[in-house]
């Protein structure tokens, strides 16, 4: 897999605000908040009131495609046209624009060295990732199939905001990263975190997912992909495959589970039987996943 390693300020000035509405407390700088906090919450509150019924998926397409396009205004229309927000195009695409435009100058003025210092900061992730990410993502593809995984993708670097954080967002092939100099966990190092999120990015090609749906699969994919990638991570002598270490992953990588279930009782352990049983009975990824949403009952 090649990947492409980009620094990226805008990403990072949206993932700090998407962080201080989601995570507010667990911020490892005091100094995010204080900074953008007002801006990050005006555009929280405008995306709950925009995109009421889907506001995940609207920061993942906001954060994700900030990444690769430069312009505030091509970024809102963009974003607001795969959202399908049913406001005045115009007027929501000039109210995030400018939403975007404040969070920048904030962010830049508390970063001003960004561009000097993630390159810095993005080395001992490179460096792990040249060591153990080919022999991660070999085992990977030993232990599911081969074609799950995609030949090249885009890591997008990330100021530590939460003291290590990603997510995948897997229409765009690219994940998104944190540049944390130093693993937070000795149980789940970061290049496994890495791992896990390129190991998404496959999972929607029709083959793997067609009869899925999107929404169901993003639901789906950063829970699916846990056990192969800790299984893997175990052979490498990295981590475990166990269930407290799956639990651990849920809970500081931010993983999202359905709110009805208990993560201790009703995810976790159902999460890796079905792991054992696709090692044992070896059925193609997308019955492995509709097996996956049915033994969760998520739909």
């Amino acid at each position: 897999m090649h990947l492409t390693w980009t620094p990226n300020a805008s990403a990072s000035a949206l993932h700090a605000a998407q962080s201080i509405c989601d995570y507010g407390d667990k911020l490892a700088d005091a100094r995010i908040a204080e900074s953008i906090g007002k801006y990050a919450l005006g555009l929280g509150q405008w995306i709950e009131t925009s995109a009421p019924f889907d506001t995940a998926r609207f920061w993942s397409l906001l954060v994700g495609h900030s990444a690769i396009i430069d312009s505030n205004t091509e970024l809102a229309q963009t974003v607001v046209r795969k959202a399908a927000i049913r406001v005045g195009d115009k007027t929501a695409i000039s109210q995030l624009a400018g939403l975007i435009s404040d969070i920048e100058a904030a962010y830049n003025q508390l970063f001003p060295r960004f561009h000097e210092q993630l390159p810095l900061r993005a080395k001992p992730l490179q460096e792990y990732w040249l060591g153990f990410g080919p022999g991660l993502l070999a085992h990977l593809g030993r232990l599911t199939q081969k074609d799950l995984l995609v030949s090249e993708a885009r890591v997008v670097l990330l100021q530590p905001i939460l003291g290590g954080a990603g997510v995948a967002h897997i229409d765009q092939n690219l994940v998104r990263i944190e540049a944390v100099l130093t693993n937070p966990l000795v149980e789940l190092p970061e290049v496994v975190r890495l791992a896990w999120l390129l190991s998404q990015l496959q999972l929607d090609l029709p083959i793997h997912s067609e009869t899925i749906g999107s929404n169901l699969l993003s639901r789906l994919a950063p829970l699916a992909m846990l056990p192969p990638i800790l299984a893997a991570a175990e052979v490498m002598e990295l981590s475990k495959c166990d269930e407290s270490v799956a639990e651990l992953a849920i809970e500081q990588w931010h993983i999202p589970v359905p709110r009805d279930k208990q993560l201790h009782t009703e995810i976790v352990p159902v999460m890796m039987d079905w792991w054992e049983t696709y090692l044992q009975t070896r059925p193609d990824w997308q019955t492995a996943l509709q097996a996956f949403a049915k033994m969760l009952g998520i739909q």
